[in-house]
């Protein structure tokens, strides 16, 4: 189930990433995660998260099990290596997309 889908951020910049299956091991990579619910327009981002690749982070767990209550259904990975990178990717995304559900905890460090 390896498709891909841009996202555009405020900035204009196109994040180009995979969708995988939920229950795949997809929070053992660092990068960024959406999570979305279906649309008549495309998708909905319910939730976004960084993904910190640490065997033992489960944060972005907890995450995607909050956005399925949401309705999310699909989880989308874009790898990135760096902090601040995956963070710069967030915010851009966060004010590009509007997520349902937008907190602080999408935004935590990773350390």
């Amino acid at each position: 189930m390896m498709k891909s889908v841009n996202f555009r951020g405020a900035s204009g910049t196109a994040y180009s990433f995979k969708r995988v299956n939920p229950e795949s091991p997809w929070a053992r990579e660092s990068g960024v995660a959406l999570f979305a619910a279906p649309d008549a327009f495309g998708w909905r981002i319910i939730r976004m998260v960084e993904v910190s690749g640490r065997e033992h982070d489960v944060r972005p767990l907890w995450a995607h099990a909050d956005a399925e209550r949401y309705g999310a259904t699909a989880v989308f990975v874009l790898p990135a290596e760096g902090r601040t990178l995956r963070r710069g990717i967030l915010s851009d995304l966060s004010e590009g997309l509007t997520p349902v559900c937008a907190t602080d905890i999408s935004l935590a460090v990773a350390a």
